[in-house]
């Protein structure tokens, strides 16, 4: 009576890969800007302040991890599609 492991649907998979690369990258951002803000200040006023370097994160590099990581999704769905099939399948046949 051994309980096969079952992998939840995929979309939970994908929200929760996806919340943890926003999260990371969130994290990277923030250490990121307060060691370029401990320094010295460079040529550009505007670039030493919070706001600017808040901004070229969303423009610049949040997208780029949400790309990066929805191509890493896309990967990942092409790889279980034959899992999920066998596994609707299966379920299909045990229902009565």
């Amino acid at each position: 009576m051994s309980k096969q492991f079952r992998l939840p649907k995929f979309w939970i998979l994908a929200l929760a890969q996806l919340a943890l690369a926003v999260a990371i990258a969130c994290i990277w951002f923030y250490f990121r800007t307060e060691a370029f803000l401990a320094g010295a200040p460079s040529g550009d006023l505007y670039a030493n302040n919070w706001g600017f370097q808040l901004i070229a994160f969303v423009v610049v590099w949040l997208p780029g991890v949400l790309l990066i990581t929805g191509i890493l999704l896309a990967i990942e769905h092409q790889a279980l599609k034959p899992y999920y099939l066998a596994q609707q399948t299966e379920s299909a046949r045990h229902a009565p």
